[in-house]
């Protein structure tokens, strides 16, 4: 089935345009090349989580708005962000004008609704979102239960650890024991 709409997206690009001509004897087929990986990409799009603290406000995880979400290197850098201002729009959350730099939120600071946002590969489940923010540093301790709905206003339901993640469970809040347990601990020191 892939194959064949592959192959069905190649011919129709190809009567779109030119057919790519060969830049030199090592790359045969490098438009090609590139045309199936799209065509591949676009059959199986990528999963939307947003991890919320909070199911009436929609608040951002304390551990994401503390430490990770300022200190990633795909956020974008101060220039960037210069061309995002002069093209009209505004500055990303957490961002400083004045330092030109991500800074943490303080406790009298705005919370904002659905800011962060994870992407999963199709066939996720809830513990795969779990063990992603753990890694993170969003979460820690272990996975207790778990709630998702799947757009703002819908009544949250509570979802199993085997649950796929998709439209339908979009928006999750993930509750876990508040401390590491011991065997963690121990861990950790290894």
């Amino acid at each position: 089935f892939i194959s064949h709409q592959i192959k069905l997206a190649i011919k129709s690009s190809s009567k779109d345009s030119a057919p790519s001509q060969p830049t030199s004897i090592n790359e045969p087929m490098s438009g090609r090349v590139w045309d199936c990986l799209q065509s591949a990409v676009s059959l199986r799009q990528p999963t939307l989580v947003f991890p919320v603290n909070d199911m009436q406000t929609l608040e951002p995880l304390p551990g994401l708005t503390s430490g990770y979400a300022i200190r990633d290197s795909s956020l974008p850098n101060h220039s960037f962000v210069s061309c995002i201002t002069a093209a009209g729009g505004s500055v990303p959350s957490q961002w400083d004008s004045q330092r030109k730099m991500y800074i943490p939120s303080t406790k009298g600071d705005v919370k904002h609704a659905l800011r962060d946002v994870i992407l999963l590969k199709p066939g996720s489940t809830v513990e795969d979102v779990f063990l992603t923010l753990k890694n993170m540093g969003a979460l820690e301790g272990e996975f207790v239960r778990a709630e998702g709905s799947s757009r703002i206003g819908e009544k949250s339901k509570p979802v199993t650890k085997s649950e796929f993640v998709g439209k339908h469970n979009r928006i999750l809040r993930i509750m876990t024991t508040k401390r590491k347990v011991e065997w963690q601990k121990n861990r950790a020191a290894v």
